[in-house]
């Protein structure tokens, strides 16, 4: 998995600006009538706007703007709710692991919004060799103590969303479902909707938050176009799950995955 995120780090931003900065400086040192001496300069400039316009408010907004919405099937009738990690919080000093803002958010999303009858299966394993408990097992945790609301399966082992789908459709149709709740973020929806119904599980999608949402007050004007960090992490996210479209497309789900 850390190759992985070594690879998609790579074609990201603000990485593959800095890069692109960077070559732009060894450019510099040719002699000057060479080709690659004359292309610095341009090459400089690009990457220095290229890295202003991703960490704009403007851009990011428009990013996600592409991200559409998923398909949902109008006949489907759910039979269970299932809630995908999104990560976790380790203290590499002394091992304590606590959900991270974005599963808190799902698993308060499901909590509130997703029918109460229906069971739930929540889904994340470990991700990295050092984490201890399964991202299911901490969300199922939460819900139980919190919530007050059981969960009826607990899918340990998957680490990617291609993972979640292939692993909890197992779950699933072993129990004799074929339809359910998704419930993960606005810009996660139409990609891991999309996995789940090709490993056979009609999807009524139950969203955390909304495209609506991109722009803050505080982002609007002039500020549109001046780069921030919360931009460029939005930039990250939405550019990542457009990234990801693509590499599923060409791929084959994955196997079951034990642990």
């Amino acid at each position: 998995m850390e190759f992985h995120a070594i690879l998609t780090t790579l074609v990201m931003p603000p990485l593959a600006p800095l890069l692109a900065l960077l070559l732009a400086l060894i450019f510099w040192f040719f002699p000057a009538s060479s080709l690659f001496a004359k292309l610095s300069l341009p090459l400089a400039m690009l990457s220095v706007a290229a890295l202003w316009i991703c960490a704009t408010p403007a851009f990011s907004a428009w990013l996600g703007g592409q991200l559409g919405k998923p398909v949902e099937d109008p006949q489907a009738v759910p039979q269970a709710v299932v809630i995908l990690g999104g990560g976790r919080y380790r203290d590499e000093k002394s091992g304590n692991e606590r959900l991270s803002a974005t599963t808190l958010e799902r698993v308060t999303r499901a909590a509130e919004m997703a029918p109460e009858p229906l069971p739930i299966l929540v889904s994340g394993g470990r991700v990295y060799e050092r984490e201890r408990a399964s991202e299911a097992e901490l969300m199922a945790a939460l819900l139980q103590k919190l919530f007050r609301r059981s969960v009826t399966w607990r899918e340990n082992c998957s680490r990617t969303t291609a993972e979640n789908a292939v692993n909890s459709a197992a779950v699933l149709h072993d129990s004799g479902i074929e339809s359910v709740v998704l419930v993960t973020h606005w810009w996660h929806m139409p990609r891991a909707a999309k996995v789940f119904a090709r490993a056979g599980i009609q999807v009524q999608p139950l969203p955390v938050g909304s495209a609506e949402e991109l722009l803050p007050r505080a982002q609007t004007g002039l500020l549109r176009w001046l780069p921030s960090a919360a931009a460029m992490l939005r930039t990250q996210v939405y550019w990542r799950e457009l990234l990801a479209r693509v590499w599923y497309y060409w791929r084959p789900l994955p196997p079951v995955r034990e642990c």
